[in-house]
């Protein structure tokens, strides 16, 4: 086919690949490399050579042509390209939007919402067994193409029919049985009526989750008021997909090659993981030198599906070993695919050995193509991080789908009052004003929502309108520098997640251990629930050992403080699974020799099963609501206090105070202070 040049190697250079891609076009196209841009706006995709189907059009070919446009303009610089790949999709919709003959658009289908009937295979038979009608996996080829021309070129009309042709063939391909299992079909007639095979293609359900959120995340992108467009269909997808031994590695090229570009929009995410994983050990196997593809005869193999392998391959990310299996299955086919593949099947094989050539243009996720979502970074006591408004959020898409709503950070929730204060969509608050020395205060009630529980947040303001004024002279152990003061007051904090302040009614519970072995540990739950247990009982008895750095580095210690975690969770009736809650603490008396006066108690906290340099804050008002506790661990430990005076406690970082009024076991309020400073705002993309 192209004697004349190189073949395919990892030394190529791109302008030979790029010549290779335009050249395998050309021979599906025409020599349309010579066109003007005028020329191009008023180009028609031929008939001949054409797609190989009916009217010179057929889906799956043409939707990789439409991408391979957009590739080659990429590539070239050239808006020409651009022009071409619209000019393909408004020709496959005229030709495969229409009925046979050409004289009215498929049943559904109106000026309006022209995809509303589907598209048609392309299928050169009218009736029999291989006859024409609409398949599942063309139709979400195609939306990819069409969502991919939204992309490049800025227009969200493209996008729009994608989500229209999206919903319009849904519910004709997935099918409720007994009102609420689904089921999909392969394939349907050209008007949607009936169901022409009723088996389901093996990965129909996952492509269809995969392209559908492509949609739903560019149409929220570009199209203003299209949150959750598809979020009916994805969920159905989802449920398909849940299902046991439906994601597997396939052994068919195609198949195969196809699941891994499918993965690899999402590759982080656990089914696309597994099934990513699974794909590459069968493509080890099926581009084995010796026993695999390249072991057959060129009359026993069909260049199109083995084009799908190297695409996929290559755009999900594979080794060295994998990358020249690649080359040598697009070598090899380089010098056979004209004399070696029917006519008919000569065009789908030249669209995909050009895709697979190029995969990294629009086939692959472009580096910017993210959801810009509004976002303020800043620091909130000891820790950092994004400040999103709930509105903004975006469907969750990491791993299982889900968020750990379970715990919270009392630090981060210092920045929430001035943040909402001064950025809220409307007033959020009100302004005191000190009779005498007129200063102001912005007061704003939180309720958090993880524990259901409201916390009254106060800090000092200034200006017309007024603003927070992060500046002032209050000092914070583990912060460098003087800030002004954010008063946090928790009501009634106790039970946040359990419903009661000791979730066991004991002061003190006895865990035992996978070991057998037994521990004492009070179990408390105020503003966040903790398990607080003695350092002399875990075979410590110098407190100098208490610090972040030893306890990270000392495994069998670590492991045996999640043991104690996740008997208290247990004992607690929380999920021990779950590691943000509750958290352990290693509690001791202060050492007055090495301490500054006034500490009553040390501790080290760990935090997702590492020790914390400081101490989390939900977790320091349980630990003060602890100690004012009779009978529990930190009471027993705590050292000078005085009935009502607030809680020193001393933590690797410096000291806390943390004031608590308790009646009669239960906690009323717990207050402390700490400071919080905007560092950004922007953007982040996802």
């Amino acid at each position: 086919m192209f004697g004349r040049i190189r073949p395919l190697s990892t030394k190529m250079t791109t302008n030979l690949k790029v010549l290779h891609f335009t050249e395998a076009l050309k021979l599906v196209y025409g020599p349309f490399d010579r066109l003007s841009e005028e020329a191009a706006r008023e180009w028609t995709a031929p008939e001949k050579p054409g797609a190989g189907g009916h009217r010179g059009r057929y889906l799956w070919t043409d939707a990789f042509g439409v991408v391979n446009f957009i590739t080659l303009s990429k590539e070239t610089s050239s808006a020409i390209y651009l022009t071409l790949a619209k000019q393909l999709a408004r020709t496959v919709h005229d030709v495969l939007g229409s009925t046979r003959d050409g004289i009215a658009r498929l049943p559904r289908a109106t000026d309006a919402e022209p995809l509303n009937g589907g598209l048609r295979i392309g299928k050169l038979s009218e009736h029999g067994s291989d006859c024409d009608g609409q398949y599942h996996h063309y139709l979400t080829l195609w939306m990819f193409a069409l969502n991919r021309l939204a992309i490049a070129t800025g227009e969200s009309e493209y996008n729009r029919l994608a989500v229209q042709l999206a919903k319009a063939i849904h519910p004709h391909f997935v099918i409720r049985c007994d009102g609420q299992a689904l089921r999909m079909v392969w394939k349907i007639s050209t008007d949607m009526n009936s169901v022409l095979v009723p088996s389901e293609g093996h990965l129909d359900a996952a492509t269809g989750f995969v392209v559908y959120r492509l949609l739903q995340r560019t149409a929220e992108r570009l199209q203003e008021g299209s949150s959750g467009v598809l979020g009916s269909e994805i969920a159905d997808y989802r449920q398909l997909m849940s299902r046991s031994g439906r994601m597997h590695a396939s052994r068919d090229p195609l198949d195969l090659g196809m699941g891994l570009w499918m993965c690899h929009f999402f590759r982080v995410e656990d089914w696309a993981a597994a099934l990513g994983a699974q794909s590459l050990e069968m493509a080890r196997t099926m581009l084995d030198e010796k026993r695999g593809l390249m072991a057959r005869d060129a009359s026993r193999r069909l260049a199109f599906r083995e084009f799908g392998t190297c695409l996929g391959l290559q755009c999900y990310g594979v080794d060295a070993d994998l990358v020249k299996g690649v080359e040598a299955v697009v070598n090899f086919w380089h010098h056979y695919i004209e004399e070696s593949t029917d006519e008919d099947l000569r065009p789908i094989s030249l669209v995909m050995y050009a895709a697979a050539l190029i995969p990294g243009g629009e086939f692959s996720w472009p580096l910017d193509y993210h959801q810009p979502l509004p976002a303020i970074f800043a620091r909130g006591g000891t820790s950092n991080g994004l400040v999103l408004w709930r509105d903004h959020l975006p469907p969750v898409g990491v791993k299982d789908g889900t968020l750990d709503m379970a715990g919270n950070c009392g630090n981060m929730l210092s920045i929430v009052g001035p943040v909402s204060f001064d950025d809220g969509p409307f007033l959020l608050g009100r302004v005191e004003e000190d009779p005498e020395s007129g200063a102001r205060t912005g007061v704003v009630r939180i309720l958090n929502t993880n524990t259901s529980k409201v916390v009254v947040s106060r800090f000092p303001v200034s200006g017309d309108p007024p603003r927070y004024c992060p500046d002032g002279d209050y000092e914070m152990d583990g912060v460098p520098g003087k800030h002004s003061m954010i008063s946090l007051s928790f009501l009634r904090p106790g039970g946040a997640k359990t419903g009661q302040t000791l979730p066991t009614g004991n002061s003190i519970d006895i865990l035992t251990l996978p070991d057998g072995t037994a521990v004492e540990a009070s179990l408390v739950d105020v503003s966040n629930p903790g398990v607080f247990v003695r350092l002399s009982d875990l075979g410590i008895r110098n407190p100098a050992y208490l610090n972040p750095p030893a306890v990270d580095t000392n495994t069998a210690l670590k492991v045996r403080l999640e043991q104690i975690r996740q008997a208290g969770a247990c004992m607690m009736g929380l999920d021990p699974r779950t590691e943000s809650v509750p958290k352990i603490v290693v509690v001791s008396p202060p050492n007055i020799a090495q301490q500054s006066p006034g500490v009553n108690l040390r501790c080290l906290a760990l935090s997702m099963g590492q020790a914390h340099k400081a101490v989390p804050l939900t977790l320091a008002l349980c630990l003060g609501a602890a100690a004012r506790l009779p009978g529990t661990i930190p009471n027993q430990l705590t050292v000078g206090t005085v009935e009502g005076d607030s809680i020193v406690i001393g933590h690797p970082s410096g000291t806390l105070d943390v004031g608590t009024k308790v009646e009669d076991g239960e906690v009323l309020s717990a207050e402390l202070y700490r400071t919080a400073r905007v560092l950004m705002r922007g953007e982040v993309f996802y």
